[in-house]
């Protein structure tokens, strides 16, 4: 007996696969991973989907990223503030989650005005942070399917 979810399902398989290669799906995860993290609310969507369209990325599997990584964006704002603080020599001004969590709640743009120097320190931090290592996690990811690819055509 067949499932009614079958042509569903089959639809939603087909959005994720998209007839990407594994290399341009591993550069799907590799950036909506590193823009997920963004030390900025309200902003990895509008990128991501721009990424998106501009490289034929796989939308789907970077939408979904994306909203699987917001817990880990929330606990990584403090610590790139705290990191852009330390790069650019800058007095800390001891902010809690709490505090800039609730800025958020209170609009976007009021967030921008409010704790606009924090946020930049924050982008600071996360530049010379996250971006590194995103690119040494996508040469390792590209290496290990080489290897893997390499395998198959011997065999």
């Amino acid at each position: 007996m067949k499932s009614k979810l079958t042509p569903f399902t089959n639809k939603i398989t087909a959005l994720f696969k998209q007839g990407l290669t594994p290399k341009e799906l591993v550069q799907s995860l590799i950036a909506s991973g590193l823009i997920s993290i963004i030390p900025v609310i309200g902003v990895s969507t509008f990128m991501i989907t721009t990424l998106s369209l501009k490289r034929k990325l796989n939308l789907p599997v970077m939408l979904a990223l994306s909203y699987l990584m917001w817990p880990v964006q929330i606990l990584l704002i403090l610590p790139f503030i705290k990191a852009g603080e330390f790069i650019f020599s800058v007095p800390s001004n001891n902010h809690t989650l709490e505090e800039i969590m609730g800025s958020f709640q209170n609009g976007f743009f009021k967030t921008l005005h409010h704790l606009s120097f924090e946020l930049l320190c924050g982008l600071g931090g996360w530049l010379c942070t996250a971006v590194p290592v995103a690119l040494v996690i996508y040469l390792l990811m590209l290496f290990v399917l080489k290897m893997i690819f390499k395998s198959k055509t011997i065999v």
